[in-house]
């Protein structure tokens, strides 16, 4: 499949899903949630976005089957060289705090990398796409506009999660702290840290706990395809499966390739 002819398809379909998110954005704190089994928390924001995005998938590309974090597990393992993975409300922990940070995440796995990807910022109503076929832009103010990500230089940039931390991250970071003059942090929610990488604004993401595979996929191929790498701590987990229960167990955003090999060094992967 031809990812270019799916640009203009997914910008539609995520400026919709942004607008829905905003609205229930709108009235956080009377918004119904539970918790799942994993004890992470789901709301009704995220079914009914999940709801918009697989029905606007199937319409545009109704050969290729859905893997959601929202969706349904009854099907939890196939094997299709073709799949969308999506996250219709990445950060929701945030979301229902009443938190800016949360994002949109559609990635399209092809036999098994990540090859498109789309992230929607809907607060900010910025949109990122960018694919194997085509460096990501930003969709902001009615219009694309390049990205430029960067190299580390002698301050390096870090964008860790607001949520997560363990004693491998803080190791990572004394380490840095004496590879680099100055060290930086940026926090943020869900895969916005990818969209810091891509902008110019962090050059290192790592998340060193097990994330689900839709948290990653959608900012891989939108870094990617602007010279970003991702290292990961297991090699086995730089294959996307239709798998509803596959999980990354530790991995560094890298917002340039120049840099992967020292901080390779550093994390010790």
């Amino acid at each position: 499949m031809n990812t270019l002819d799916l640009d203009s398809d997914l910008l539609n379909i995520l400026t919709s899903a942004s607008k829905l998110a905003l609205n229930y954005f709108g009235s956080y704190k009377s918004l119904k949630s539970k918790r799942k089994e994993d004890l992470s928390p789901v709301s009704e924001a995220d079914i009914a976005i999940n709801e918009f995005l697989e029905e606007q998938l199937k319409k545009i590309t109704p050969e290729i089957p859905i893997l959601s974090e929202e969706g349904s597990k009854k099907t939890s393992k196939r094997n299709d060289d073709s799949f969308w993975l999506i996250d219709p409300l990445d950060g929701t922990k945030e979301f229902i705090k009443g938190s800016k940070n949360f994002s949109i995440n559609i990635a399209l796995v092809e036999q098994g990398k990540s090859v498109l990807g789309a992230i929607s910022e809907p607060v900010e109503k910025k949109i990122y796409i960018g694919s194997k076929s085509k460096p990501a832009r930003i969709f902001k103010d009615k219009k694309f506009q390049n990205l430029n990500p960067k190299s580390i230089s002698e301050i390096c940039v870090v964008s860790v999660s607001k949520s997560h931390s363990n004693q491998y991250e803080k190791n990572f970071f004394k380490y840095l702290k004496q590879t680099y003059p100055k060290v930086e942090v940026i926090e943020k929610g869900s895969s916005l840290k990818f969209c810091d990488l891509c902008a110019g604004a962090s050059d290192v993401y790592p998340r060193f706990g097990p994330v689900y595979q839709w948290d990653l996929a959608a900012g891989q191929a939108i870094l990617e395809s602007l010279g970003g790498e991702i290292i990961f701590k297991n090699t086995k987990d730089e294959v996307y499966k239709y798998d509803f229960f596959k999980k990354i167990n530790g991995f560094i955003a890298l917002a340039s390739s120049e840099n992967t090999k020292k901080i390779k060094k550093i994390a010790k992967f």
